[in-house]
C-alpha cells in the first residue's frame, strides 16, 4: 500500500466508526488513516483553545511525517473559524473541518431559518459562528440534546436515535427551512429525518467528501 493521503483526526469515539466506514467505502483510493485523541474532547469542554490547537497541529504534523498524508480531515465539530485558521497556520497538509462544506452549503442555499441539531454544547456556538461567517445575520433555530450523545457513548444507540428524531421534528415545527446535523454521528439518520420532516437535511459525511476531493 502507498502513502496514506488522508488523515481522519478524531476527538470522540462517536465519530470514528461512521467516518472511517464512510471514507473506506467512498474514498479507499486515498488510503485513509484514523487517529483518535479523546483528551482533546476534555480540552474542548474547558474551552482551552491554545491546548486544543497545539495538540491537533502536533497530531497532523506527526501524521504528515509518519504516513505522508496530504489532507487532514478534522472530525471534531466544535472548532470555529479562528481556531481552524490557527490550526492551518504552518501546516504542510491541507486541513478541512468535517462540517465546513455542509455549513457553507446550508448558509448559501437554505432560503429561511436554518435548523441546527446538535448533541455537544460547544458545537452549537461554533456551528452558529460558521453559519454566520458564510451568511451574516442568518436566522438559526437550535436543538441541542447532550443526553443523546451520552446515550450513544454508553452504547444506547436506539435512545440516541429516538432523541435526535424528536429534536429534528421539533425544529420542523418551529419553522426551520432546512436542517443541518451538527455531529457526524447523526449522519446515518438523515434519510429518516428527511422522510419525517419533508425538509432538506444536510449531513457532514457526503458534503465533506466533496471538500476533500475539491
Amino acid at each position: 500500500m502507498g502513502a496514506h493521503e488522508l488523515l481522519l483526526l478524531h476527538a470522540s469515539r462517536a465519530a470514528v466508526e461512521p467516518v472511517a466506514e464512510f471514507y473506506l467505502r467512498a474514498a479507499a483510493d486515498l488510503h485513509p488513516v484514523n487517529i483518535l485523541d479523546e483528551g482533546v474532547m476534555e480540552d474542548l469542554r474547558e474551552k482551552d483553545w491554545p491546548r486544543v490547537i497545539s495538540r491537533l497541529r502536533d497530531l497532523i504534523g506527526q501524521a504528515v511525517e509518519t504516513y505522508g498524508v496530504k489532507t487532514a480531515l478534522v472530525t471534531c465539530s466544535a472548532l470555529g473559524p479562528e481556531e481552524m485558521a490557527a490550526i492551518r497556520n504552518g501546516c504542510t497538509a491541507r486541513v478541512i473541518k468535517i462540517d465546513e462544506p455542509m455549513l457553507k452549503r446550508a448558509a448559501v442555499t437554505f432560503a429561511g431559518s436554518i435548523g441546527l441539531v446538535a448533541t455537544f454544547e460547544s458545537t452549537v456556538e461554533t456551528s452558529i459562528a460558521w453559519l454566520r461567517h458564510y451568511r451574516p445575520g442568518a436566522g438559526i433555530e437550535v436543538s441541542c440534546d447532550a443526553g443523546a450523545l451520552e446515550a450513544l457513548l454508553r452504547g444506547e444507540r436506539e435512545e440516541h436515535d429516538r432523541r435526535l428524531l424528536t429534536s429534528a421534528e421539533d425544529l420542523a415545527r418551529r419553522g426551520a427551512s432546512g436542517i443541518v446535523l451538527a455531529q457526524v454521528s447523526m449522519a446515518r439518520l438523515a434519510d429518516e429525518i428527511r422522510r419525517r420532516t419533508g425538509l432538506e437535511i444536510l449531513e457532514s459525511l457526503t458534503t465533506s467528501l466533496a471538500g476533500v476531493r475539491g
